[in-house]
Parts: C-alpha cells; sequence; structure tokens
C-alpha cells in the first residue's frame, strides 16, 4: 500500500510541475518560466540489416539496432508528445538521455 501512495504522491508532483511549466511565464509575459521534458517508454528494435564490421568476438551477426522513445514536452503554450527515434550512433545511457533533451528543447 506504501509504494502505490507513493505513487500517487510522485503523480501529483508532475502534473503540478507539468501545469506550473505551461501557465507561469516570466515577468513581462513574453517567456514561459520552466519546461518539462519528460522521457516515458523506450523501445529497441533489432533491424535485419547486418553490420558492416562486427566486434570481436561475437559468434553471430551483429545488427544494427533502432530505439524509439517517448517524450511529453510542456512549456508554455507548447503541450504534447514527441517521438525520438534514434540509432545506435548515438550511444545509451546518458548520451541517449542528452540527445532525446536536446531534440525536446529544439522542438
Amino acid at each position: 500500500m506504501h509504494h502505490l501512495k507513493q505513487q500517487a504522491i510522485e503523480r501529483a508532483a508532475l502534473e503540478a510541475k507539468k501545469l506550473a511549466a505551461r501557465m507561469e511565464y516570466s515577468i513581462d509575459g513574453t517567456r514561459p518560466k520552466y519546461a518539462v521534458i519528460f522521457g516515458d517508454g523506450m523501445t529497441k528494435y533489432a533491424t535485419q540489416t547486418p553490420k558492416y564490421a562486427r566486434k570481436k568476438g561475437k559468434k553471430e551477426t551483429a545488427y544494427l539496432e533502432n530505439r524509439v522513445f517517448g517524450v511529453e514536452v510542456h512549456c508554455g503554450p507548447i503541450s504534447g508528445e514527441i517521438l525520438v527515434h534514434s540509432d545506435e550512433f548515438i550511444r545509451g545511457g546518458a548520451n541517449f538521455t542528452i540527445e532525446v533533451h536536446r531534440l525536446g528543447i529544439i522542438v
């Protein structure tokens, strides 16, 4: 039960941040004060296209991979979702997270 209560608290805090990102503007009223870029739901697909070079020690043919990541973006009048698609040239972990935020800021 404690886990469900904690999730409800975190969801409410996220909704409050989204609302603030949509409603709060600078003193002159021209620029939003906040932006929320919230990534959720990554899927990785392997294609049937073999890589040109493969890592030593791999017995099977290595294939190219595609990553698909859903991202919520809220900033002033902008409120919606974007779908980020990348390949393995952008490595996983922090590099991928930075790319998702960069694309969220550009949009």
